[in-house]
């Protein structure tokens, strides 16, 4: 995640991949998340993609939610290498497979926020938060996305801002409840304390970081000192 660009190739696909040689139904658009169709059964162009997948994955993977987990995989490798027109298409392909799952949602966000589009983001990340998002990672970008759309949407009042924070808050604390030693959900933690004004917290969350082996993004913490001096250890 480039979060600090707001302010490889391997893991790409072996030719042998079947999930490699799908790719999408050409009168579908998979440049948006869920192919700009909200229910599946609003277009029937679906139903053929569907099918589609069915057949070249099914054999291979035994299930469509297991078929969806190895196209979410792929997404997020592409994801990572900046790929987001891969990615979205692999995401696509498993909400399509698997439209129950949250992670897909999850992943439409990730390049939505990537993209410097958060509040859009937050509308994905609702959905999958719709359908019990769990993934401690994931919430915890669920809570920095939160924080960012709050800070940055000039439409919304101090009410809406506020309840936003206190749900980031709160996604961050399940996340941290589920993977308590993952240094990554206090990195994820610090950066949206900072964004909300709150450097002392931010600094904290760097101290909890580090104690659990994690090592601050030094341009971060260019920006963090910059606002207040690194407290005494």
């Amino acid at each position: 995640m480039r979060l600090l660009a707001k302010f490889i190739a391997l893991f790409l696909c072996a030719p042998l991949i079947a999930a490699c040689a799908i790719g999408p139904v050409e009168r579908l658009n998979d440049n948006i998340p869920m192919y700009g169709v909200d229910q599946l059964q609003d277009d029937p162009g679906l139903s053929a993609e569907q099918d589609r997948l069915n057949g070249k994955l099914l054999p291979r993977y035994g299930s469509r939610e297991a078929a969806g987990r190895h196209l979410l995989e792929l997404g997020m490798r592409q994801f990572q290498i900046g790929d987001y027109s891969a990615a979205m298409q692999r995401f696509n392909q498993a909400w399509l497979l698997d439209p129950g799952n949250p992670d897909p949602y999850w992943g439409f966000a990730m390049i939505y926020d990537d993209q410097g589009k958060s509040c859009l983001a937050k509308t994905m990340i609702d959905r999958a938060l719709e359908l019990n998002l769990s993934r401690p990672e994931a919430l915890a970008d669920a809570g920095r996305i939160y924080t960012y759309c709050a800070v940055t949407d000039a439409a919304l009042d101090e009410m809406d801002k506020q309840s936003d924070f206190e749900n980031a808050e709160e996604f961050y604390s399940r996340a941290v409840s589920l993977d308590p030693t993952n240094p990554k959900l206090f990195s994820s933690w610090a950066i949206a304390q900072y964004w909300q004004g709150h450097y002392a917290d931010a600094w904290k969350m760097i101290n909890k970081q580090r104690l659990l082996g994690g090592t601050p993004d030094e341009d971060f913490l260019v920006l963090l000192r910059a606002e207040m001096t690194e407290p005494r250890r």
